[in-house]
């Protein structure tokens, strides 16, 4: 078996390999999402010659599906305006690149004051670590060693995961302050899409197709956008279809700014204030696709209320606690959870949760939506006025609030939720696969919202699992500590 550090090389082929050998020496490390989409993650990059491919950072990404792909180009017109028009071609090929570096992390400024030289995440050492195992064993996150800035009393690090049944990349950039005072610190991602060096015939610029707002202008108050790159008229592009999640509404610390140039110059920056000892996470998404509209889907997808469970996959409740530019996630207290696989039945599987939660005061519970994600299982309910709702079929949920006249009580309270039907090739790339097998660990996400825009909450809860090929399986999850 090849180890996995040396996979990228073997699949980038001759010509891309000289191009980052050409920029630095690195060793790139590739994961696949649910699209085969290729992500080649930086590490042990030295010398640094662009911030664009620090550790962590993408060398590039690539599309290996054909598709039938929407082509942009500007036309001049006589009086001094643009047009942008479309046309559609079938591409057979891989589209390769989609990045010339993507997602440099850097210290960009400390206390309002902006760094002469940014400080650059960039250890030129090999991985702290792998983890989070998909159901065949493979690691889907890259994890990076931390790096010390001790004048400014900063430590770095960061995360890539690329799920093996999502088609996006996540990034957890993680800085703690390790000062005796609290300190606003600048912290930007800077990458270079591939509009100009992947250009057939030149012109080419960077379109922004489709952003959050509606519009194709970008600016600090977008959550996602889509990009696709412009070319001559009479000519096709093979660059992806790309899209980014930055935030989402509800975030501690949004966005200070969100630029893209006409050449796919990209820069996010954050300005968290963060207390003497503490760490924030910056978390991150990226998509490369081969069509505009499927790249618009998975960023929506991304930033949905709630939070797709698959989103929070391998993050501690620690973790969730410290992201600052999506709402704050909170973690239910877990009495017990069992989730029960009838391999030789349809429609018999079945989850039961039962844990405690934490509410405000003051809200009405009277036909308020509830919608859970366990695992990607995903069911919708509204509440009556007690706190209970029962949509049949066996999926029930039920929030065992205090009220004073009408509504909630601030507390920890009850809650609890049944899901019945046909969950096995939803729960399967988990490990609850049919198969004969002994306490086995495995892990399923769950995440849910009280609320059109309501407080979130998440886990990634641990389960031992149990079957019997044909026959039936169990997971059980340990009560919390």
């Amino acid at each position: 078996m090849m180890p996995r550090s040396l996979m990228a090389v073997r699949v980038l082929g001759a010509v891309s390999v000289l191009a980052v050998a050409a920029r630095a020496r690195a060793l790139p490390i590739q994961l696949t999402d649910t699209n085969s989409t290729r992500y080649n993650v930086n590490t042990q990059v030295s010398p640094l010659i662009t911030a664009s491919d620090a550790s962590g950072a993408l060398t590039n990404a690539i599309y290996t599906k054909a598709e039938t792909v929407t082509n942009y180009f500007v036309v001049f017109t006589l009086f001094g305006g643009t047009s942008t028009f479309t046309t559609q071609f079938k591409v057979d090929v891989p589209l390769p690149p989609a990045f010339v570096g993507f997602n440099g992390l850097l210290i960009s400024s400390l206390n309002g004051a902006t760094l002469p030289s940014p400080l650059v995440f960039n250890t030129g050492q090999a991985l702290a670590g792998e983890d989070c195992p998909d159901g065949n064993g493979t690691n889907q996150e890259l994890v990076f060693p931390t790096q010390t800035f001790g004048a400014q009393n900063l430590t770095l690090t960061r995360k890539v995961f690329v799920p093996h049944n999502q088609a996006w990349a996540r990034w957890q950039n993680i800085v703690t302050n390790t000062g005796s005072t609290q300190a606003q610190v600048g912290i930007s991602l800077k990458g270079l899409l591939a509009t100009v060096s992947s250009c057939p015939v030149g012109p080419c610029n960077t379109q922004v197709i489709a952003t959050s707002t509606g519009d194709t202008t970008l600016g600090a108050q977008d959550l996602w956008f889509t990009t696709a790159q412009s070319v001559p008229q009479g000519r096709t592009s093979f660059e992806p279809r790309l899209g980014f999640v930055v935030q989402n509404t509800g975030a501690a610390t949004p966005a200070s700014s969100v630029g893209i140039n006409s050449v796919g110059q990209a820069v996010f920056t954050f300005t968290p204030t963060i207390p003497a000892g503490g760490t924030v996470i910056v978390m991150t998404f990226v998509t490369v696709q081969g069509k505009s509209s499927q790249t618009k889907s998975t960023c929506e997808d991304i930033v949905a209320n709630p939070l797709p469970s698959d989103a929070i996959k391998c993050m501690s409740e620690v973790e969730l606690a410290e992201v600052v530019n999506f709402p704050k996630i909170t973690p239910p207290t877990l009495k017990n959870a069992t989730v029960k696989l009838k391999f030789n039945k349809t429609g018999q599987d079945t989850v039961q949760w039962k844990g405690k939660v934490t509410i405000g005061a003051g809200i009405s519970l009277q036909g308020l939506p509830i919608t859970v994600d366990f695992g990607g299982v995903t069911q919708s309910f509204l509440l009556s006025k007690s706190g209970s709702a029962n949509d049949g079929g066996g999926n029930k949920f039920d929030l065992q609030a205090n009220l004073s006249n009408g509504v909630t009580k601030a507390g920890n309270v009850k809650f609890s939720f049944n899901l019945k039907g046909d969950l096995q090739s939803a729960l399967a790339q988990y490990g609850l696969t049919n198969a004969t097998v002994s306490n086995v660990p495995v892990s399923i996400p769950l995440t849910f919202a009280v609320g059109s825009a309501g407080a979130g909450y998440g886990v990634d809860q641990a389960f031992t699992y149990n079957a019997t090929q044909g026959k039936s399986g169990t997971a059980k999850a340990p009560p919390s500590s």
